[in-house]
This record gives structure tokens, C-alpha cells and sequence, in this order.
């Protein structure tokens, strides 16, 4: 997720000195054509200002207008086709069950109190779909008839909404679990769930920032980690009654008796994609080494290319097998210029850096962005390469 976010702000920023202006900061390019637009009227607006959002940043696609008429086609070819009808399940006895439609993520996001409310069944995104004649007409009274001049959104709602018939027809479902906050499909779909008696609950599965991509999204329930996050969604304009602050188990502090402490210092590589950016990270990790410290180094699992281990070859290279409860509670100090893995780390006790030196455009870019670990105890890494007394 953060190296798509990195990457369509930066193209943001080109924009905008293409054009000779003097960058202001993101959130406030973000914030101006947030606030241009009205306030939604229901949730099918809701999912329409999202789009427009996601379509105006990081810059609009010139081929947009083939795009929604070839699309409109195939909205009126879908919404032509035959397809069976609804047969409504029955409520069944005992304990309410949720579909829980996921992309590859765990129960572990799910928060407790959730998983015992609810028996959970897994369904993959992009599974079966079907589509019967009550979505059909669900679909032409919400959507098609208000917005069938973009039809590249009206496909991509009736694409989802077909996955979520399938998904409800396997089952008398009291509730549909998802993670699915940044799609401007979502609030579409809470409609729509509404429509047929099933409660739609969005799970936090990783940081956020404030970008735009983000915005207007709305839940019968989203489960957020921490009580920053409320003020950055509704910032963006999300619904605001919707949020419940809860910890899943992924995020809870794990028990540590049997993981001794190891390693002064992890460095958690992300997205360093910028020529030199590994060796400069060295360099700054030489130092703390030189004053006696212990210092690992974990590699992305995506994006982290193999060579740059020769990069690292003075360090501890962790190996990402080990599991990210063991890193994180066998070290003193978690480093990176941005990670879920900070969150975690500070949840479970373990002192945060924040990496200010080896990409410094990019750490002024976290501090227009609400980076939340900027609004958390932390120190900088610069403080620590300079500091006289380590350890």
C-alpha cells in the first residue's frame, strides 16, 4: 500500500511543478478539491464523490472518456443479461453468521469482539458472481439512472455487487466483513446490503495516511486501531458514526517471556527505491554500529529486491521467515521511515525511531500526510547518528 501511496504523490508533485507553481503541501492540495465538493446525500453519493476523488488524483487519464462509454456498454449488456432469482435464505438459530470477504488477510484483523458476535465463513475477493432480477432493478433505480455517464464507475459497482450476491446467496448471513475502505464501491455496498437485511462491517487492515483515495467511505461498522484515525477518515470526510476503536489480535501486545531481547536496533526496509538509497541507509546504520550497537536489518517481502543485501552485508540480515511478533519483541529499537511495524512495535512496548535522514523529501511528505507515529512518542534518527552516548 505505501509504495502505491508514495508513488501517486510524487506523480502529484510533478503535476505541479510541470506547471511552475510552488508546491503547497499534499494535504492541501488533497483538502481544496475535497472541500469543492457538496455534502453526499446517501451513500450511492457517497461512493460517486470517492470516485471522483480517486479520478482527480494523482492526475486524470485523458483516455477517461473512452474508458466510461466502453464501459457503459458493458453495464447495458450485464444489466440485460438473464440471471436466477433470489431465493432468500431463512435467519438461522444460534449464533448470527458473517461472510467474511477478504484478499488473502487473516482473522487475525478481525477484531475479538467480532469473531465471538460472529461464526465467520472466508470468501476470496473476485470469487462467483451472479446477478438476480432484484439486483438488476436494485441497481437501475440507485446507480444507472443517476450516473450512467460515468459508466467505468457504474461497472465497477454492478462487478462488486454481483460478487456480494454470490457471496449472500451460500448462506443465511447476518453480516458481510470486509477491508475494503479505500474502494468507492464501498459505501454503494452498504446499500445494498442494507437492502437485503445484512449489516456491512469494515475491518482496519493497515496505516493510513491522508489521501484523498480515502474519502466519504460508509460502514454500518468500521473497526479502526486507535482514536487518530477517526479524525483523519472524518477529515476526508468519511461518515462519522460509523467508526469503533478496537485492537484486532494482529495488533494486540503479544507475550514476550520466550523472545530475550536480541538486537538493539531493526531497520525495517520499505519501498527505497531511489538510486543510493540502501547505501545511504548503511551509512547511517555504520554509525550506531561503530558505538557498539547491534543492528539487524529486515528486507520487505515485496520490495526489497535480493541485491540489496550485499548493501547490508556488516548487518544481521533477518530473515523474513521469522515471524514479525519474534523481530519486533527481540529488538530494542524498531526503525523505518514509515511501517504498520512501528504501530506494533509501540503497542507492544519497544521504541520507535523514525528515519529522517536517508529520504528527508520523503519524511516532510509524512509530516503533511498525519503520519500517526509522528503523533505518537518517538525518536528521530538523526537524534541517535548524532547522539555522543548511545548506549
Amino acid at each position: 500500500m505505501a509504495a502505491s501511496f508514495f508513488s501517486k504523490v510524487n506523480r502529484l508533485r510533478q503535476l505541479h511543478a510541470s506547471s511552475h507553481e510552488q508546491f503547497p503541501d499534499e494535504s492541501a492540495v488533497q483538502n481544496k478539491y475535497l472541500n469543492s465538493i457538496k455534502e453526499p446525500q446517501d451513500d450511492i453519493e457517497r461512493s460517486y464523490f470517492q470516485y471522483l476523488c480517486q479520478e482527480e488524483f494523482p492526475v486524470k487519464s485523458r483516455w477517461l472518456p473512452l474508458k466510461r462509454w466502453l464501459s457503459g456498454l458493458l453495464v447495458r449488456g450485464l444489466l440485460l443479461r438473464t440471471g436466477p432469482e433470489r431465493t432468500g435464505s431463512a435467519q438461522g438459530s444460534g449464533q448470527p453468521v458473517a461472510a467474511f470477504i477478504h484478499a488473502g488477510v487473516t482473522h487475525s484483523i478481525i477484531p475479538a469482539s467480532v469473531q465471538e458476535e460472529f461464526r465467520i465463513q472466508d470468501f476470496p475477493y473476485f470469487g462467483k458472481r451472479r446477478l438476480t432480477r432484484r439486483d438488476r432493478q436494485f441497481f437501475r433505480q440507485t446507480v444507472w439512472k443517476r450516473y450512467r455517464h460515468a459508466g467505468d464507475f457504474c461497472l465497477k459497482l454492478l462487478l462488486r455487487m454481483e460478487m456480494y450476491s454470490y457471496v449472500l446467496s451460500q448462506g443465511a448471513f447476518q453480516a458481510v466483513i470486509t477491508h475494503s475502505e479505500y474502494s468507492y464501491t464501498s459505501s454503494f455496498l452498504t446499500a445494498y446490503c442494507r437492502h437485503l437485511g445484512v449489516e456491512h462491517i469494515n475491518v482496519m487492515h493497515g496505516d493510513k495516511f491522508y489521501y484523498i483515495r480515502d474519502s466519504f467511505f460508509h460502514f454500518d461498522r468500521c473497526y479502526i486501531w486507535d482514536e487518530f484515525y477517526r479524525k483523519l477518515f472524518c477529515a476526508l470526510r468519511a461518515e462519522p458514526a460509523q467508526f469503533r476503536v478496537e485492537l484486532p489480535p494482529a495488533m494486540q501486545p503479544w507475550e514476550r517471556s520466550d523472545v530475550p531481547p536480541a538486537v538493539d536496533f531493526t531497520y525495517y526496509l520499505q519501498e527505497e527505491s531511489a538510486p543510493g538509497l540502501y547505501r545511504h541507509i548503511a551509512e547511517c546504520l555504520r554509525a550506531l554500529q561503530k558505538r557498539g550497537a547491534v543492528v539487524a536489518v529486515r528486507p520487505h517481502p515485496r520490495y526489497t529486491p535480493p541485491e540489496a543485501r550485499e548493501c547490508f552485508r556488516d548487518f544481521l540480515w533477518e530473515d523474513p521467515s521469522i515471524g514479525i511478533e519474534q523481530s519486533i519483541l527481540r529488538t530494542g529499537c524498531a526503525v523505518s521511515l514509515y511501517s504498520t511495524v512501528l504501530l506494533q512495535a509501540y503497542v507492544n512496548g519497544v521504541e520507535v525511531v523514525i528515519d529522517d535522514l536517508t529520504a528527508p523529501e520523503r519524511f516532510a511528505q509524512l509530516q503533511t500526510l498525519h503520519y500517526i507515529m509522528l503523533d505518537k512518542p518517538h525518536r528521530l534518527l538523526s537524534e541517535l547518528v548524532h547522539e555522543e552516548n548511545l548506549m
